[in-house]
């Protein structure tokens, strides 16, 4: 391939059209950095904060403000973090203008502060105290636990109290605030009463903006205090509609990126089939990367642990953490050793004469001419790089662009080694991205458009568009900053190279951390900002003095990609192989006794299904209603409130309300009849919900469904600017309660008022009032040692203005209880998370590396793949059912935020829809490659079957296996079932069983088309298993390793205590051993029928739930799935009886 402009490499020295090449680039660039020296802050303003304290002496003054209200934090571990109210500093930044802003938030407000917390590992007790730069204390929460005994306040005691904190703690005068009267608000603990006041800043608005002042009274004890700044409602969602547009241009940049990444594993595997490439150097770079990406998290681990849940322990802490900083850090590896093997042979073809990349950083490779010239454009480019980013905001600034300015602290370069995040930063970004997007894509793409126009432009603007999600406005901005100097950086490879623009890249990203390490007032941090700079310089600097000691440059010709063995890449499809189609073998018929074994399973496996009916939760769920009509009952609710339900968009969704923690609760105390009696009759947990919404609106409407089809609330949501009364909490409390005695017919003798919560809105008040019932739930006398133990109803609605609405109920549990299951302990973590990473990954990992390191094997290249991706094409078709038939886009519109446009929305589902099609489809396809590798290698091409042209005894054992398998293992999942009723155990949590699809468009299609999906899915899976345990895996002390390891990694986390995991991981050693003995002895090499396991019992199971509900619509679409159970088995039963008829046209059929 003819190259433009090739660097003359035969010498030893620079030929005076290099010289005068690269002095014009050393021109570019000093005057690049010379602008963007006088001019960077005016296109970037930096908002400067004023440190009059270190970070050191805001942790001591945090401790000493907590000693002052009589709190003890002697044994508390503390982090200190610097944090920035980013909500309001852009709204000043944007509706003030910056030296506005610049001077509130360096004066009147806290818009920045450090935030220093005081904890113990597992104990919910903790402190927060926020110190603003100047040292004054500007927030405090002491959070405690709802039991925690205290007073009960009536409202001027709790007022006076939270008024003598402010002026005599916080030093505050009160005559410069004024109180909300509105927003006193109290909250009734089991052994308490809570009180918050808040406080407005007398005579202050930062445009529409009020400085606000809150203050929490727990009991007699002040539990909290925070400064902030209101910002309205409607300009938070006018910035968000404005970063949308962000967000979608980066989801649709995501499109290419994957396309291009997946092209480039391709190639490489490609280019690895037939020996003309090596992963070796891409796994040690990555290695690399890794190494620095896993100590630049460790180096922010004082971060980290500010963001420790003590619900953990504080092992399972450091070990999650370390596990996913590792997991991290392996990921971004990937993303280069993925990319290098297909990307550096089509390099070479496409740069002759260009170094080697695995020669460039050898000691010959740094002396070479080339490395000279690629390191003086490549530090030349990154000046210029700079400059031009500031001359583009700064012109970009008088026809609107914007951008928030940054700080001149960050956290995240403030560490022991705050060098590591500039080398890490710059080396894995120069690494990935040029790799994919230069090294890969120019190539790649002329060769598919053979246009290197197109080659250079394509690649630079798929890479520009990730990173809008940017906050610059408009949201296309930075995509077209960042792919203009993209196209450079494509024409500077073209010329000079790929070691050019890795040398460019690297050095723009360190540099931007090495300049704020530079300007700060520490000596180290100085000290290291130059050091991250000098790792830019120092190849150009070795290579100079090597040049100026040996008078010359090295001698390059062997490092040359043309001296290397020229591959012979061709990236269109390779023609049909001349060899005839694999004939399948004899097939090995099950005997007599086998088949009379499964039909054994299919009667008692029927028997014990019909007889045996261990209860669940959501068993009394019979719905009267479908979708369609919900809708229509919501639409006739919404006219007899004067809503026209037809100029809305609306989403229909059934949603179950019961919450997994108050569901163990209560089965543990009253058992599972009676929580279905309380969901059933007092506490609805099963629910229809018909939104209507318009298209960036805030008001909306939510229409709430009984199952039988009666109205069980309707909720509004207005905008905060919208009119409205102004109640007082007695005016609200008397208009709620008539609502509820009119319309729910509620006895409130038995009810109290546990809390009240009022909010001023600008032109109304609204309130949000919540009430106990006082019968608790759980019959069981509570523990003498805490009286609250119990479970009780709850009500609770909002009166928004004059208007009540958003009723709802809800089982409320004592939160100990709750807190106690949420916790995690060490061994937790290690069966929960370790165990399954391991075993999954472990496992998966290996098999996928086996599986690629022998892509050249005879085995490998005798993969039927056209087949295969025929097989699953019907995975897409089942794909795009659930997609199309299912609940995916009710869902969709029913999480839908108002505060984006709602065509994004669309888009966002539709990039969802394009991104899963190939995952899937490819996923399975590469399962059943690894299954027919494996099986390969394992019993012989000839013994591997297909789904058709078998002989007829292939089908016959299929259509047992299927019928037999399928009724076996629902009779196995109710016999387990009903024996745990006899080992009762705690559980963590519990879930509801409400159905998976009533809410879709049509039950019948997504239940099929589930199926599909997960049939072959699952048919893959358990053969690639199979096969690579038999081929690879012989060792009998291993296999039951790996037994015993699937067992606990199936058991996952779900478990309550000692008792609870081990009846769980016994129950799945039961459910594991039979698939495997089923796979061994039953199954073998009978695809066809585990396809028809898997799918028996997922349509079985479909159907079971549709029948069940007396609505006609349900029924229907359940005969339905019975009839595609039937045509389903159907399929091995005339295969079976036409190749009894036709055995000789059988025989002589391909596998497929």
């Amino acid at each position: 391939m003819s190259q433009t402009g090739r660097l003359h490499v035969a010498g030893d020295r620079l030929t005076g059209s290099d010289k005068r090449t690269l002095l014009l680039w050393v021109v570019v660039g000093i005057l690049g950095a010379l602008f963007a020296y006088k001019y960077f802050f005016r296109a970037f303003p930096e908002a400067s904060v004023n440190f009059q304290v270190s970070r050191e002496e805001a942790l001591a003054r945090a401790q000493k403000f907590v000693s002052g209200l009589r709190e003890d934090v002697s044994g508390y571990q503390s982090t200190i973090v610097f944090a920035v109210d980013d909500n309001a500093k852009v709204y000043l930044e944007r509706q003030l203008g910056l030296q506005q802003a610049n001077k509130l938030m360096s004066s009147e407000l806290n818009i920045w502060f450090w935030d220093v917390r005081f904890f113990k590992p597992q104990q919910e007790e903790e402190f927060r105290v926020r110190v603003s730069p100047a040292g004054q204390i500007v927030g405090y929460d002491h959070h405690i636990e709802e039991s925690r005994a205290g007073a009960s306040l009536d409202r001027a005691a709790a007022q006076s109290a939270a008024q003598d904190y402010l002026s005599t703690k916080l030093g505050l005068h009160l005559n410069a605030w004024d109180v909300l009267p509105e927003e006193a608000n109290s909250n009734k603990r089991p052994n308490r009463l809570d009180w918050d006041f808040t406080w407005e800043k007398h005579g202050f608005r930062a445009k529409d903006a009020p400085y606000r002042l809150q203050v929490t009274v727990q009991g007699e004890r002040i539990g909290g205090s925070e400064e902030f700044l209101h910002v309205p409602e409607a300009w938070r969602r006018s910035y968000q509609q404005l970063r949308s547009s962000n967000l979608f241009y980066n989801q649709i940049a995501i499109i290419p990126y994957v396309v291009l990444l997946g092209s480039a594993l391709w190639v490489g595997i490609t280019l690895t089939k037939h020996g003309q490439t090596s992963w070796s150097g891409a796994i040690k770079l990555g290695m690399i990367v890794a190494a620095l990406f896993f100590l630049m998290e460790l180096n922010q681990w004082q971060f980290e642990r500010a963001g420790y849940d003590t619900h953990d322990s504080y092992a399972s802490f450091v070990v999650l953490r370390l596990g996913i900083a590792l997991l991290s850090a392996l990921g971004t590896a990937l993303m280069v050793t993925l990319v290098l093997p297909g990307g550096e042979p089509l390099y070479r073809t496409y740069q002759p004469n260009r170094m080697q990349l695995s020669k460039a950083f050898t000691m010959r490779g740094l002396r070479s001419r080339e490395f000279f010239s690629s390191a003086v454009v490549g530090l030349a480019l990154a000046a210029g790089h700079i400059g031009f980013i500031v001359a583009f905001y700064l012109v970009g600034s008088r026809f609107g662009v914007w951008a928030p300015q940054d700080l001149n602290y960050s956290d995240a370069v403030n560490t022991t080694f705050p060098w590591i995040a500039g080398v890490a930063i710059g080396l894995m970004a120069s690494t990935s991205e040029e790799f994919l997007f230069r090294l890969f894509a120019i190539p790649f793409v002329e060769r598919v458009t053979k246009s290197r126009v197109l080659a250079v432009i394509l690649p630079a603007f798929s890479w520009s568009f990730l990173h809008s999600a940017y906050p610059q406005e408009p949201g296309y901005i930075r995509g077209i900053e960042v792919g203009i100097i993209g196209v450079v950086a494509g024409m500077v490879m073209l010329r000079w190279g790929i070691l050019a623009t890795l040398i460019w890249h690297y050095t723009v990203d360190a540099s931007l951390v090495g300049m704020l390490l530079i300007r700060s007032n520490s000596l180290y941090f100085k000290i290291s900002g130059v050091v991250v700079g000098a790792a830019a310089l120092a190849p150009l600097a070795l290579a100079c003095i090597s040049y100026l000691t040996r008078g010359g440059f090295e001698t390059a010709e062997d490092l040359l990609n043309r001296a290397a063995p020229a591959p012979e890449i061709d990236l269109t499809s390779e023609p049909a192989a001349a060899t005839s189609e694999v004939q399948s073998g004899g097939y090995d018929a099950l005997s007599p006794g086998m088949v009379a074994f499964l039909a054994v399973c299919l009667l008692a496996g029927g028997a014990l299904a019909w007889r045996l009916k261990p209860p669940s939760i959501g068993d009394y769920l019979k719905l009267s209603i479908d979708a369609r009509t919900a809708r229509a009952h919501a639409d006739q609710v919404m006219r007899q409130r004067g809503v026209d339900p037809n100029t809305y968009y609306h989403a229909v969704v059934f949603v179950n309300n019961a919450d997994p923690h108050a569901n163990e609760y209560l089965r543990e105390r009253i058992g599972i009849a009676e929580v279905d009696a309380i969901y059933s009759e007092r506490v609805p947990a099963a629910l229809w919900r018909v939104r209507y919404f318009r298209d960036s609106q805030p008001e909306e409407f939510a229409v709430i469904l009984k199952p039988d089809g009666s109205l069980h609330s309707v909720w509004h949501k207005l905008a905060e600017e919208a009119p409205g009364a102004s109640l007082d909490k007695d005016q609200a409390v008397a208009r709620a309660e008539e609502f509820l005695r009119r319309e729910k017919k509620l006895d409130l003798q038995g009810w109290s008022l546990v809390g009240d919560e009022s909010k001023k809105r600008p032109r109304r008040i609204d309130h949000t009032l919540t009430w106990e019932q006082a019968p608790s739930l759980d019959s069981r006398p509570a523990p003498a040692a805490n009286s609250q133990d119990h479970a009780h109803a709850r009500v609770e609605l909002k009166v928004l203005g004059d208007e009540v609405t958003n009723y709802r109920t809800y089982v409320n549990i004592p939160e100990s209880w709750e807190r106690q299951q949420e916790e995690r302990g060490l061994t937790r973590i290690i069966v929960s998370i370790v165990i399954p990473f391991l075993f999954y990954a472990g496992l998966g990992l290996t098999a996928l590396m086996v599986f690629l390191k022998n892509l050249r094997s005879q085995f490998a290249r005798s993969i039927p793949w056209r087949r295969i991706t025929f097989w699953s094409i019907w995975a897409l078709a089942g794909y795009v059912a659930v997609f199309a038939l299912g609940n995916v886009f009710p869902g969709a519109l029913n999480a839908y935020d108002t505060g984006n446009p709602l065509k994004l929305t669309y888009a966002g589902v539709a990039i969802i829809a394009l991104l899963g099609a190939p995952l899937y489809v490819g996923g399975i396809a590469l399962l059943f490659g690894m299954a027919w590798y494996f099986g390969s290698r394992a019993w012989g091409e000839e013994r591997l079957p297909g789904w058709s042209g078998m002989p007829a005894a292939f089908y016959r054992d299929a259509l047992w296996i299927g019928v037999g398998g399928a009724a076996g293992l629902f009779g196995l999942e109710h016999l387990l079932a009903a024996a745990s009723e006899h080992w009762p155990t705690v559980h963590r949590t519990l879930g509801a069983s409400f159905g998976q699809d009533f809410d879709a468009i049509l039950p019948f299609g997504a239940i099929l088309g589930g199926t599909v999906l997960r049939s072959l899915l699952y048919t893959g899976l358990v053969a690639a298993v199979a096969s690579f345990l038999a081929a690879h895996v012989r060792q009998t002390a291993l296999r039951v390793l790996l037994f015993l390891l699937g067992a606990m990694a199936l058991t996952g986390g779900s478990w309550g205590g000692a008792a609870d995991l081990a009846q769980q991981f016994l129950r799945h050693v039961i459910l594991l051993s039979v698939l495997a003995l089923g796979v061994r002895y039953v199954m073998r090499f009978n695809i066809l029928g585990c396809f028809l396991i898997v799918s028996g019992t997922s349509l079985l199971g479909g159907a079971a739930e549709l029948l069940a509900q007396p609505d006609s619509f349900y029924r229907a679409n359940g005969y339905a799935v019975l009839l595609a159970v039937v045509l389903f088995f159907a399929w091995p039963l005339m295969a079976w009886r036409m190749g009894d008829r036709k055995s000789a046209a059988s025989a002589a059929g391909s596998p497929l």
